[in-house]
């Protein structure tokens, strides 16, 4: 099913108080923008600001195949741990911390397919709320652009705090969300990096009839935790990206606000323009800093989905394997489907950077209209 689906994760939002006073309506509206964005350096300059894309490197294209990979990786793990099980012999200087059976490497390998199940997920999980999150934000912005423009100046003070909580909340949840995500496979990390050391451990300990087969063992184990990391390095970029939204917001469009508030600067219209003027330019940062974050989740829970959360437990039945044949052509359909994979997924990347690139520019024109048919009244 399409990550897309918000149902079971809707956003609640503070409604404003009942009224019988209305403030005028307004011919200046903010056109939609549905595209993804993606993680492009990009000046645009226009007569409002130069803004810089709040990303400046596409390094979570390249952590993203992370995903794919470990999946396969583990399941050709399991192939080749099929053909005997292994006692994990840790080294007389390091205490067990994650691993439960240090008897049967089955096990452990059972154990990390559970445990990475678990974190994909609550990751899927999260990540929807986080992109419910990251929707509102500027819907809220405009909101509030809005009220400051037409809104009586009696009822404005109370509006706008409905708003400026309703923006809070999004940008906390989101927050919230993306470090819960990260701090499970931070913990997933942890298992198969004490798995690795252990093989380590028992491969020095080993007669040399079991070297090969614990060479290779080896060789599987780092290569799942370097890619597991890139993973880890990819939540950790979108709970940064989380923060500094959450950040940004509070620093240049909350505060500003709330100030201006108590020092009465939306006492006539020439104040509110003069206001509006200068937080459009923090207005577009913060909308495009939180596009960039729901693109980068719909990119990742778009890839879980189609590769990763059902193969990952699908993969457990490589250990039953017995017959040699049957575990060559296993290995041989891993490969071929991580080869398949990494291109669909590269391209797909691809695509969410070329949507991100066309829709920054869509979304400075759009707040520069608006900017000027405020100034022209």
């Amino acid at each position: 099913m399409p990550i897309d689906t918000y149902e079971s994760f809707d956003y609640t939002t503070e409604s404003f108080p009942s009224t019988s006073e209305s403030f005028p309506s307004t011919s200046e509206s903010f056109p939609s923008t549905t595209e993804s964005f993606d993680s492009t350096t990009e000046e645009i300059t226009t007569e409002i600001t130069t803004t810089l894309a709040p990303e400046v490197d596409r390094e979570w294209e390249d952590l993203i195949l992370g995903g794919p990979t470990v999946v396969n990786y583990l399941g050709l793990f399991m192939v080749h741990a099929s053909r005997a099980d292994q006692v994990l012999t840790p080294s007389d200087t390091y205490t067990i911390k994650y691993i439960n059976n240090v008897q049967s490497l089955h096990a452990t390998l059972f154990q990390i397919s559970s445990a990475m199940q678990i974190a994909l997920q609550g990751a899927r999980d999260d990540l929807i709320r986080t992109r419910n999150s990251m929707d509102q934000i500027p819907e809220h912005i405009k909101a509030g652009l809005l009220l400051i423009k037409t809104a009586p100046k009696d009822l404005l003070s109370q509006l706008l705090s409905y708003i400026l909580r309703n923006i809070e909340r999004a940008a906390k949840e989101g927050s919230v969300a993306t470090k819960r995500a990260l701090e499970r496979f931070v913990s997933v990390g942890l298992l198969v990096e004490e798995l690795a050391i252990l093989l380590t451990s028992t491969l020095s300990s080993s007669p040399p009839k079991n070297l090969d087969c614990l060479v290779e063992a080896n060789v599987y184990a780092n290569d799942i935790k370097i890619q597991w990391n890139l993973l880890v390095k990819l939540f950790r970029k979108f709970s940064e990206r989380a923060n500094i939204t959450q950040t940004t917001l509070r620093n240049s469009f909350i505060e500003p606000i709330d100030q201006a508030q108590k020092t009465n600067g939306f006492g006539s219209q020439s104040d509110r323009l003069t206001f509006l003027d200068k937080l459009i330019p923090a207005a577009i940062t913060i909308d495009q800093s939180s596009y960039l974050l729901n693109m980068m989740a719909r990119t990742y829970s778009d890839v879980s989905n189609d590769y990763m959360i059902n193969q990952i437990t699908s993969n457990e039945d490589y250990l039953d394997l017995v017959i040699e044949s049957l575990r060559t052509t296993s290995q041989r359909q891993l490969w071929q489907k991580l080869v398949s994979q990494s291109v669909k997924v590269a391209r797909l990347a691809q695509e969410r950077h070329n949507q991100f690139s066309g829709t920054s520019s869509i979304r400075q024109a759009n707040y520069t209209t608006y900017l000027k048919a405020v100034l022209a009244l």
